[in-house]
């Protein structure tokens, strides 16, 4: 499961040391260049919920392969992709093969594991999602100092069909035996909410953030989870239940999450812009 998790997270960062090569090889554009690093992240961001809920009806472990599949084929496509367009289209492919790898890995371990032992399974898992990016970074260094930006997608490839293996030999499969029922407004408004507001970030970083697009982006982003609030605590079983955030320790949880992966992907992005 970490090694699927790694393969997500990794991929996050890992093709920001190849910028430089890409704008070369493939004559990209600046906004190119950000659609090629950040349409994997857009397409992941917005699906993750969604997608584990299908996990949970279906079985994680069967999602999971599936997500492995569709990632691996479009790393592998992606790496023969002679134009900016095709690049981005395989980059997303991968981020919805992304969003159906995440869910699973935790569930998977926290079904499996023993109540004792869950804590640390748990600990090691979220390690592994800390330590993703500085991986990616790491890795893309090294196959960039002797090969070109194409290897990274091939190494991912091989690192899925490696991770499928492991899954299919290793791990349970796990699922909710009595599942509800499926929570559709939900899903889109999540879906929407969260990738508007990576999508408002990317632009306002890009374009400016008083940007007519940028702004129009943020109002759809607080209209999208004021739906999905709305609906959420009006729904008996809503995809992502909106009163977990009024518990103390789950919002506590929720933050230090968020500023954990702040630090680490702020850093990572720094790190790769230095070397740029």
């Amino acid at each position: 499961m970490c090694l699927s998790l790694v393969l997500v997270i990794a991929s996050v960062s890992a093709l920001n040391l190849a910028l430089p090569d890409l704008a070369i090889d493939l004559s990209a554009t600046n906004s190119s260049l950000t659609w090629i690093a950040d349409g994997y992240t857009v397409a992941l961001a917005a699906l993750v919920l969604s997608l584990g809920a299908i996990g949970d009806r279906f079985g994680s472990r069967n999602v999971l392969l599936a997500g492995t599949i569709v990632f691996g084929a479009a790393a592998l496509a992606a790496s023969f992709a002679d134009s900016t367009t095709t690049l981005i289209v395989w980059r997303v492919v991968m981020g919805l093969g992304a969003a159906m790898i995440m869910p699973g890995t935790l569930s998977t371990i926290t079904a499996a594991f023993p109540p004792e032992q869950r804590a640390k399974g748990v600990a090691t898992w979220s390690g592994f999602a800390a330590a993703g990016a500085i991986i990616g970074m790491l890795a893309a260094g090294t196959l960039l100092e002797w090969y070109s930006w194409r290897s990274i997608f091939i190494t991912s490839a091989a690192a899925a069909l490696a991770a499928a293996v492991a899954a299919l030999v290793l791990a349970p499969d796990t699922k909710d035996e009595h599942p509800s029922p499926p929570d559709v407004p939900g899903a889109v408004c999540t879906a929407v909410g969260i990738g508007t507001l990576v999508l408002a970030i990317i632009e306002g970083n890009e374009q400016g953030w008083t940007e007519h697009v940028v702004i129009a982006t943020l109002v759809v982003t607080v209209l999208a989870f004021t739906a999905y609030a709305w609906l959420g605590l009006r729904n008996q079983h809503p995809l992502l239940d909106p009163a977990l955030f009024g518990i103390r320790g789950f919002r506590a949880g929720a933050i230090t999450v968020l500023v954990q992966f702040m630090a680490v992907f702020g850093s990572s992005w720094w790190a790769c812009s230095t070397c740029s």
